[in-house]
């Protein structure tokens, strides 16, 4: 989380939309067919798909331009990159359940909470001095994931986003248009082609 500007992905992505994103897609198209089996085979005829978002999407929108290195990404903070890739994750989780919901995939996308982990250390020192004081213990920290992954109640979220401590909550409303949820999924395809 807000790595260095200069960290890129070999292929020069940024390193959080890289990781954030077009590694979620990546996986998810990998085990798509395994998830799909799953789902035709498992009693209650789902299975479960949950991404990692943040409150930080609240901050981010799409800018194509700095998906990878860039004069127009180099000119954005290293906050509006972590919160553009979990705009990115709002977004292709939606995506995943309006394209495979009907086939028994349970898509859902969830804001864990601030917690307390390694992900603040390249933040600066006032700001991890604020994260401890106002971040969670890290035992908090899967509750939200748990419930959206394992619960009964769960298997009814598809296309839900989650806040805690694993409640229904609302996006950014950019994170529910499904234009630009499809024109994303469209792009990441491109990508991994």
């Amino acid at each position: 989380m807000t790595p260095p500007k200069e960290m890129l992905m070999d292929d020069g992505y940024d390193l959080q939309f890289g990781t954030n994103v077009l590694g979620h897609f990546y996986f998810t198209k990998i085990v798509m067919a395994a998830l799909l089996a799953g789902a035709s085979q498992s009693p209650a005829g789902t299975v479960r798909i949950v991404n990692t978002a943040s409150n930080a999407h609240w901050f981010g929108s799409l800018d194509y331009n700095t998906f990878r290195d860039s004069p127009a990404r180099k000119k954005q903070s290293i906050m509006n990159l972590y919160g553009q890739s979990k705009m990115g994750n709002v977004l292709f989780a939606a995506e995943l359940a309006r394209r495979y919901g009907d086939q028994g995939i349970v898509s859902i996308a969830l804001n864990p909470g601030g917690i307390r982990t390694e992900l603040s250390r390249h933040y600066d020192f006032f700001s991890k001095l604020m994260s401890d004081i106002l971040f969670h213990d890290v035992s908090f920290g899967a509750l939200t994931q748990l419930y959206a992954g394992t619960t009964a109640e769960g298997a009814n979220l598809n296309g839900k986003y989650l806040i805690p401590w694993a409640r229904i909550g609302n996006t950014h409303l950019e994170g529910q248009d499904p234009q630009q949820a499809s024109e994303l999924w469209n792009w990441l395809e491109e990508q991994v082609l």
